[in-house]
């Protein structure tokens, strides 16, 4: 095997986080190596609807909510800056995000969710009957109640990687893909790199970010990252011209690209590492798009797919310092991935320049989980 120089951090995996963390890094001034088992961006980066909608469920002030805040917060400068970086304009939706519910217990749901949400000092405006019909035409009739929130956007996560991926480059990070890491290289209880099929690379750190396959990686005395596979199953139909906005119950959502997309999800599926999509999965999602909109039914059908989701024991990321030192996970982001890449960049950075994050990062410490 060939000695290689040695950086200040390898990043392992090439999906939206590590991207991110791989042009943040750069951005920062550090030698960079950001190695990727097949394809940048091909896995659940790929695969996701890019909602970038901290507000759509939330009921309760709890660390994770706190958390997609902040990065919501960070995302029209993110995407402006990736946008100048690298020629790609990663299509941020500035229409906000509906959320819909029925006459009933699903309405008093909304109210609650409207109140909590102005308690914390954000904006969720109550909608209803010919209020929610003129934003949304399309929406079926029994959908009469309405929450929009205008700060909950959506972007085109694909071409935000691609985007992520030119940046990193031009910055300076050095991006190898079909590279899969087979462990992490280990001297005196310190992480001093990892070991490929094809070499050795050192390193100063090593951030773990391989999604769903980060409990794959460990070496002599380091216990692997609990982590395993969600799979989610979208149908895509198009090109169309409803809905207009994203529209959001029940955790099934449709989402409107720039394009003439609508891109219709997601399952959640404990199924291993199988990536099919299956007849249920079509079923499921195409009925619940016609009873939101029953236009679609009228649409293209387009595509499907489906990715693996990366999640945790407690389905809370990881992000932060390991045990051992010189070891760090940034993974386990499950649905919420595209919306944290900022924060989680930023964090994690800061983390490799030994400098504060800014963030009480503790209910996500990977050390809960390495005992």
């Amino acid at each position: 095997m060939r000695q290689e120089r040695i950086d200040d951090v390898v990043v392992v995996g090439g999906g939206i986080i590590g991207c991110a963390i791989a042009r943040e890094a750069a951005r920062g001034g550090l030698r960079v190596r950001l190695l990727e088992k097949g394809a940048f961006g091909r896995e659940a980066s790929g695969a996701a609807a890019g909602l970038l909608s901290p507000q759509a469920e939330a009921d309760r002030p709890d660390p994770l909510f706190r958390l997609c805040l902040a990065s919501r917060d960070l995302f029209p400068e993110f995407a402006r800056q990736v946008a100048e970086e690298s020629g790609l304009d990663p299509a941020v939706s500035e229409r906000g995000t509906l959320v819909v519910a029925r006459r009933g217990t699903e309405a008093e749901t909304l109210d609650q969710r409207a109140a909590f949400q102005r308690s914390f000092g954000l904006v969720a405006e109550r909608l209803g009957g010919e209020a929610l019909r003129l934003m949304e035409p399309a929406l079926h009739p029994d959908w009469s109640e309405g929450l929009y929130l205008p700060r909950d956007r959506s972007v085109d996560n694909t071409l935000l990687v691609r985007g992520l991926e030119l940046s990193a480059g031009r910055l300076g990070a050095r991006l190898q893909d079909g590279a899969r890491v087979l462990r992490l290289m280990v001297t005196n209880g310190r992480v001093v790199g990892v070991e490929t099929a094809e070499e050795r690379v050192r390193a100063g750190a090593v951030v773990i970010a391989a999604g769903a396959w980060s409990e794959e990686i460990a070496g002599p005395g380091v216990t692997p990252l609990p982590s395993h596979p969600v799979r989610g199953q979208i149908v895509c139909f198009g090109p169309t011209s409803v809905p207009v906005h994203p529209i959001f119950t029940h955790g099934f959502y449709l989402v409107p690209r720039r394009d003439g997309r609508v891109l219709a999800g997601s399952t959640m599926e404990r199924s291993g590492f199988d990536k099919s999509v299956t007849g249920s999965g079509l079923a499921g999602l195409s009925t619940s798009a016609l009873a939101l909109v029953p236009a679609l039914g009228r649409a293209p059908f387009h595509s499907a797919w489906a990715g693996l989701r990366p999640a945790t024991p407690d389905e809370l990321p990881a992000i932060g310092r390991a045990r051992a030192p010189g070891l760090l996970y940034a993974c386990g982001h499950l649905r919420n991935g595209i919306l944290l890449a900022p924060v989680t960049a930023r964090v994690v950075t800061s983390l490799l320049r030994d400098e504060d994050p800014g963030m009480d990062l503790s209910p996500f410490d990977p050390c809960r989980f390495l005992r």
